[in-house]
């Protein structure tokens, strides 16, 4: 791992997808040591091309390599007691926890935020969703469609959409609005790991 602004810092990057990966892979970039906690199954980026040959295969998508490059990593199933107890052995050890599945998801296995941080008080608890883990809207699922135009990100695209009714949505190319996401969760995280600093508290 390259040696950076966060020596010393160790990230649990429990996220899938795109969004807190990415935001776990800046803090890898910048010197932390980064553990990638997958499901038995794998990271849903592992079934997202770009493939070579475009012949699917778990440990080739482009997609996941981009974001988990600079990463350790680890199989656990979380819902399994043994899962569950390996987990709360690394959280001891780690500074921030980086997730994104559906609200309550790790407080389903009794890995909520209030639990991980009895195991360890200075806990940092990074949670990137699209809506918050609060509010009428915690629950809706999105894409990075739906993120473009809730957000109003898509009003700047070249060739916005004027009329809805005469013209489907657009949005950029990639997954610019999940990657963005990921970013401000990076700039927030380091805000955190700041604030830790100057007083103590995660």
């Amino acid at each position: 791992m390259v040696a950076g602004l966060l020596p010393g810092v160790r990230v649990l990057d429990v996220g899938q997808g795109i969004s807190a990966p990415y935001c776990a892979k800046i803090l890898a970039h910048m010197g932390a040591e980064v553990i990638k906690v997958e499901p038995p199954e794998g990271d849903e980026a592992r079934r997202i091309g770009p493939f070579p040959g475009d012949e699917p295969h778990p440990e080739k998508s482009g997609l996941f390599l981009a974001l988990n490059i600079n990463k350790y990593g680890v199989s656990l199933d979380l819902a399994s007691d043994d899962g569950a107890k390996a987990f709360k052995s690394l959280v001891a050890g780690a500074d921030i926890v980086i997730e994104n599945p559906p609200p309550d998801t790790l407080e389903a296995h009794g890995l909520g935020y209030e639990t991980l941080r009895g195991i360890n008080p200075g806990l940092i608890f990074t949670s990137v969703t699209p809506f918050g883990n609060r509010g009428p809207y915690k629950d809706f699922k999105a894409t990075d469609l739906v993120i473009h135009h809730m957000s109003g990100h898509a009003q700047g695209l070249l060739g916005a959409v004027e009329d809805p009714d005469s013209n489907p949505p657009i949005r950029a190319g990639g997954h610019q609005a999940e990657l963005v996401g990921g970013l401000a969760a990076a700039t927030a995280t380091l805000m955190a790991l700041y604030r830790k600093r100057m007083t103590g508290k995660g």
